[in-house]
């Protein structure tokens, strides 16, 4: 083992670097949780930190939802770094983000007016390579314009649209993310597939892209939800949330036996964690429903009946230990 250290000391050296170690000093990934253990569930243990991960889906799927409650966490989990947030679609709702749990003090906000697609990004490389960035979001892909893009008239046609901007941002920003342990989270936009029966919809701004997220996460809207929360039409007329489906479209951060999900999101609170956690423990078998009872063992270890879903519910609202033992369980099986 003296051997192979010398190797890689004498190599650094010379160039002048620490970028070349032994691959058994690969740290483990970490990760930044959802609030829905269901999201959990399927990604492993949440966002992977110092990496490009990319949320795409049709419009009001659940992508910025599902972002700022990523912010939120990340705020949680790391107290003494900043964000930054590229509002290029310039539709940022502060009050549902505070919902969600956002500190805004520590958020860093670019709206554009009319800036170039290249100097907004120059400013996102900026701010990472003072290494207080923790966390970037880029809302959304498709609205970063060029400058060649920008400067033609309407009767003008372009090609490629944003692609090679979008190549050039990725080949800085990946290594720098690495480097300074930042988390990018870049959402897109969905596009009609015209003529493809088998596959009606395409990601854009351009392949590169797609190559250089470590994650791609596909979000549709489900079904919308009443008080009961229970599923009704689309013509229901005073919904309290709905439900959001998200697919595992790439992932090279954890295995690839989980690609399927759906969490709740409730029209008031956000991200409904109670019973995401409740329908997880039944994937997971720790409840047992039989008919219309569920089974499940408390924190003391007894065994507790309940009839119906609502009354197992109740019994979690009013017994906030036993629901963090309930947590507890569900996140040890998680990973």
């Amino acid at each position: 083992m003296k051997e192979i250290d010398l190797l890689v000391n004498e190599l650094n050296k010379k160039y002048k670097t620490e970028i070349i170690r032994k691959a058994s000093d690969l740290k483990s990934v970490e990760f930044i949780p959802y609030t829905s253990p269901q999201l959990n569930y399927i990604t492993r243990g949440g966002v992977p930190v110092g990496r490009m991960i990319e949320f795409v889906g049709l419009p009001q799927s659940g992508k910025t939802t599902t972002a700022l409650d990523v912010l939120a966490n990340f705020q949680q989990k790391y107290p003494d770094r900043f964000a930054v947030y590229l509002d290029a679609e310039n539709t940022l709702d502060r009050g549902w983000g505070e919902v969600l749990g956002v500190d805004w003090e520590r958020v860093i906000l670019i709206q554009p007016e009319c800036e170039y697609g290249e100097d907004l990004l120059d400013m996102l490389l900026d701010y990472i390579r003072t290494g207080k960035i923790g966390f970037v979001v880029l809302d959304s892909a498709p609205f970063i314009t060029p400058k060649g893009v920008a400067e033609k008239g309407l009767e003008e046609k372009s090609y490629g649209g944003n692609s090679a901007l979008m190549k050039a941002f990725c080949d800085k920003v990946v290594p720098l993310c690495k480097k300074f342990e930042c988390t990018f989270l870049i959402l897109n936009q969905l596009r009609e597939n015209i003529g493809n029966p088998y596959k009606p919809f395409k990601i854009p701004c351009g392949t590169a892209l797609t190559h250089a997220c470590s994650e791609i996460l596909w979000f549709t809207k489900g079904a919308l939800l009443d008080e009961k929360y229970k599923e009704v039409s689309g013509n229901f007329n005073a919904p309290v949330g709905n439900l959001v489906s998200v697919k595992m479209e790439k992932n090279k951060v954890t295995r690839n036996d989980r690609r399927l999900g759906t969490y709740t999101l409730n029209y008031v609170q956000g991200v409904d964690a109670v019973k995401d956690t409740l329908d997880l423990g039944l994937v997971l078998g720790i409840l047992v429903q039989t008919g219309a009872w569920y089974k499940l063992t408390n924190s003391a270890g007894k065994e507790i009946k309940l009839q119906g879903f609502t009354g197992v519910q109740e019994f979690y609202n009013k017994n906030p230990a036993e629901l963090e033992y309930l947590k507890e369980k569900v996140y040890q099986s998680i990973i």
